[in-house]
């Protein structure tokens, strides 16, 4: 599990590489590296469950303790570490939890299902906690802190990595036909990188799949933590294997850093951590609902620090043939950025266009598109 720079969790402790090599082990923590700290029961990995809206694992498990139903639905929309804190004990004595309304024994057959379905809700719900898991093929999942004691935790280590494992290799034991016969079409795929505070439905999404129908364009959440969304998005890279990777502002900046792959660099966010106006301490709302129903987001001063950690390093290892296959698109009205100087620095490609920091649909239909199909027919 490599990482480009040392980063430091939200409680300001070092975040640590959990994989073993000696014993491909990967411990999974919340203070671990990527993929381990995604993985945590912590991380805000939100999804629907039952009807119920969870903001993370932490918080659907922490409800169960609860009979109310209004306190019940409340915990799990909690995100991880605020969850935590409403742990209560009182269910140990008679070995009952509770699931909207229901009660059920802690150690029954029942109760084992109910895990393993919220569980897979979340799998197949949240990109970045499939793609997290999925990349620890090969490798044994352990969770060296907790309790093992099962009447005394909702969840023990052990039950948590056998869930995880039996997903992980259940997936690559699904029946795949149709997927081989749709990976069959020779379809294009394009990557697309959103800017910050948006998702993967905002309106340049829809105008590049309305304008590129023939085109597979994948887009991601980025995750809100640079030390989570660069591996993240390499790995996504590593598994579509785009012919092109698009982004704009702050998806712009992370395009660049995608080796190997052609990429168009629009208005690219360079220094968001030292010139940004909206990389600032505190809850914001996302432009655009994310896919797994989250509304807002926090920005902490650690999340500041790690991007400029990555800002420090976001040019280095450039080769000769990876000036060749960088472009950048700037405006000659953008008001909010203005890195074009720093990116002649290191590339030599550049497009200008009429307009300002976002696209709009004249820039994309009548600039990026041409573009895009131009690199993707040097790609055949």
């Amino acid at each position: 599990m490599e990482e480009d720079y040392m980063a430091t969790s939200r409680n300001g402790h070092e975040l640590k590489d959990m994989y073993n090599p000696e014993t491909n082990t990967l411990d999974i923590r919340s203070n671990g590296l990527y993929p381990s700290n995604v993985l945590s029961n912590l991380c805000s990995n939100g999804f629907r469950f039952d009807g119920m809206v969870c903001g993370s694992m932490e918080g659907f498990l922490q409800s169960l303790k609860r009979k109310e139903p209004d306190k019940q639905r409340q915990i799990c929309s909690m995100r991880g570490g605020n969850a935590r804190k409403m742990s209560v004990t009182s269910w140990q004595t008679d070995q009952i939890v509770w699931w909207k309304g229901q009660a059920i024994d802690r150690q029954s057959d029942d109760y084992r299902q109910l895990i393993r379905r919220a569980y897979q809700a979340m799998f197949e719900q949240s990109e970045r906690f499939r793609t997290a898991l999925m990349q620890t093929r090969g490798i044994t999942l352990i969770h060296t802190s907790g309790e093992e004691n099962p009447f005394k935790t909702i969840l023990t280590p052990s039950e948590f990595c056998s869930i995880l494992t039996e997903m992980r290799d259940r997936y690559d034991r699904r029946d795949k036909t149709q997927e081989l016969v749709e990976k069959s079409v020779c379809r294009k795929r394009l990557v697309y990188l959103h800017g910050f505070g948006s998702s993967a439905a905002s309106g340049t999404v829809k105008t590049l799949r309305e304008l590129l129908s023939d085109v597979d364009v994948v887009a991601p959440d980025i995750p809100v933590d640079p030390a989570e969304a660069l591996p993240f998005l390499r790995g996504l890279c590593m598994n579509v294997v785009p012919d092109v990777v698009v982004g704009t502002s702050m998806g712009g900046m992370y395009a660049q850093q995608m080796h190997g792959y052609r990429r168009i660099c629009v208005n690219p966010a360079f220094e968001m951590s030292r010139k940004s106006t909206v990389l600032t301490v505190g809850t914001h709302e996302y432009f655009n609902l994310r896919k797994d129903g989250t509304t807002h987001f926090e920005i902490t001063p650690e999340i500041i620090h790690h991007h400029a950690e990555m800002e420090a390093h976001q040019f280095d290892g450039i080769t000769d043939e990876d000036r060749k296959m960088v472009w950048g698109l700037f405006a000659d009205n953008d008001q909010q950025v203005n890195c074009e100087p720093l990116f002649l620095q290191h590339y030599n490609q550049v497009v200008h266009f009429s307009g300002g920091h976002r696209l709009d649909e004249h820039a994309i239909k009548d600039v990026l598109v041409p573009l895009i199909r131009k690199l993707m027919m040097t790609n055949e």
